[in-house]
């Protein structure tokens, strides 16, 4: 039932509500009724009005694409285009309902086509549901959160893990490359071992970045600058069927964090949403800044946010779109609905833990066959001035004939793996299995250490404690932190103490060299 084909109803609003008013029917009184004509508000009852607490004003001839959101209008819309006009054809639709195009209302609702005086009009009984969205989506999101951080804890896991194994690869790779010959066939043989050894770093990297692992710079940037950079990216690659447009601010929204992850971010959004559209379409990015109260956040559907002023980026399209059940799924790990070999699936849950990681926070709507609409939220940044610990290159002790390195690493085949780097770049190496172990080589041994690289992550005693006890006994040996996760939380604290650098794991012979090149003199 098309807009145009719809006839007009020519009678006078009041005698319509006279009408209806004084119908039988008590409980269609009680409850609240519209209905529109030509999608055009005719009539909305007390009931209707009340629920805005508002007066019939803001209700009078109303077009209804104005009265519904965008989603409930296109729901609507579909059903009349699909159907030729018949008395008692209905919809059943949850739908949200604006007096003043703000403040969204639930309603459950039942669209019935009807007859007055001969011509065609929608009648909608409605009932009001606003409490029980709330509490289902306070539920849902609840248990999403908690399968989310259960997925991410595992895939934190099995990050760090295969980190490990990668990294012994990568050592004892580095080495044998190093005694090998360029011009030989083992040598390129070597060289793709390394090669495939850091596609899979880069892997568990946007793992670890879905398990809020992935945050390796902080620092203050402009999202308009972003945006654009993705724009000019996506301009450059894509068909030109596809229209690429954005609404960006004139003056800058700042955030404070890593513009890497935020760009990748962005721009992973808009190559999922380019390609959804098969054909021609339109994608269309807008940027701005909102401040979320407690009550504005939880009508939002984004009651798990702090309160305050958030930049909000907002990615459209006019793709192929999503049914609900995929859309609840989008950001588990490996989840893809890309055909086999076109997609790892750990795009939006590496979005999903970098925006999360930020403080902010992610969500998509979509509709099948009508398109996807990404929302991201990000604090806007409260500009404070930062300081960075200044490295100084530390002289290895003069009586030391050879730079002695004690390597603190649980993992076996870490310990022994980066032994073989270590002595290959000229180190005589140390190795401790834990935190209790170094503290008692270097409680005897400390004249003789040159440097200390110490992990993080360690049963027995941590990396944390580690530090603070072996600074107890000296507070002149350099220390390299070493981590598989990135450098946050714990490495910057450890940093900020007086720590003198820091390497993520897995490495190679290259990385390893020129780090502790920067903090020892040698």
């Amino acid at each position: 039932m098309h807009e145009k084909n719809i006839p007009s109803v020519k009678m006078s609003s009041k005698r319509f509500q006279l009408t209806f008013d004084n119908m039988h029917l008590f409980q269609m009184v009680r409850s609240p009724v519209i209905i529109f004509q030509d999608y055009v508000l005719l009539y909305a009852n007390p009931a209707f009005i009340g629920s805005f607490d508002t007066s019939d004003d803001n209700f009078n001839a109303k077009p209804v694409k104005e009265l519904f959101n965008e989603r409930g209008y296109i729901q609507i819309k579909n059903w009349l285009d699909k159907n030729e006009f018949k008395a008692g054809i209905n919809l059943l639709a949850d739908i949200q309902i604006t007096a003043d195009g703000r403040k969204f209302r639930w309603f459950n609702g039942n669209f019935v086509m009807s007859l007055w005086d001969g011509q065609p009009v929608i009648a909608c009984y409605l009932l009001d549901i606003e409490e029980k969205k709330r509490n289902i989506a306070v539920e849902q999101q609840l248990r999403q959160a908690q399968k989310m951080e259960s997925i991410g804890r595992l895939a934190g896991g099995i990050a760090h893990d295969m980190n490990n194994t990668l990294g012994a690869i990568l050592g004892f790779a580095s080495v044998l490359q190093s005694e090998t010959k360029e011009d030989t066939p083992s040598y390129q043989d070597i060289e793709q071992i390394i090669l495939a050894s850091n596609r899979g770093k880069d892997l568990m990297l946007n793992l670890m970045g879905f398990a809020r692992r992935g945050k390796y710079r902080r620092e203050y940037f402009s999202l308009s600058g972003i945006i654009e950079e993705v724009i000019t990216l996506l301009k450059r690659s894509i068909s030109k069927k596809i229209k690429i447009s954005s609404k960006v601010p004139d003056f800058p929204i700042d955030v404070h964090g890593d513009p890497t992850q935020i760009h990748h971010a962005i721009m992973n959004i808009c190559i999922n949403s380019v390609d959804s559209i098969e054909g021609k379409g339109a994608v269309y990015i807008e940027l701005s800044s909102e401040t979320y109260s407690e009550n504005k956040a939880v009508t939002s559907g984004f009651d798990d946010i702090e309160t305050g002023e958030y930049a909000v980026v907002t990615v459209k399209d006019t793709g192929c779109g999503m049914e609900l059940d995929t859309v609840q799924k989008v950001f588990e790990p490996f989840f893809t609905t890309k055909p086999l070999g076109q997609g790892s699936g750990l795009g939006l849950p590496m979005v999903y833990g970098t925006v999360k990681n930020h403080g902010g926070a992610v969500m998509i709507e979509s509709l099948k066959g009508i398109g996807t609409v990404v929302t991201i939220l990000l604090p806007v940044a409260e500009t404070v001035n930062e300081t960075t610990p200044s490295l100084t290159p530390r002289k290895t002790p003069s009586d030391v004939p050879k730079p002695t390195i004690l390597l603190v690493d649980d993992e076996e085949m870490i310990r022994f793996a980066t032994k073989r780097v270590l002595e290959k770049i000229g180190y005589k190496v140390i190795p401790a299995s834990d935190g209790k172990e170094a503290i008692r080589i270097f409680a005897t041994q400390k004249n003789q250490i040159s440097a200390i690289i110490l992990d993080l992550m360690m049963p027995v005693m941590d990396g944390e404690e580690t530090y603070s006890k072996i600074r107890d006994i000296s507070d002149e040996v350099p220390v390299l932190i070493s981590s598989g996760f990135a450098k946050e939380d714990k490495a910057e604290k450890l940093l900020n103490a007086g720590a003198d650098g820091f390497i993520q794991k897995p490495y190679d012979m290259k990385t390893l060299k020129e780090t502790l090149r920067k903090i020892l003199d040698y």
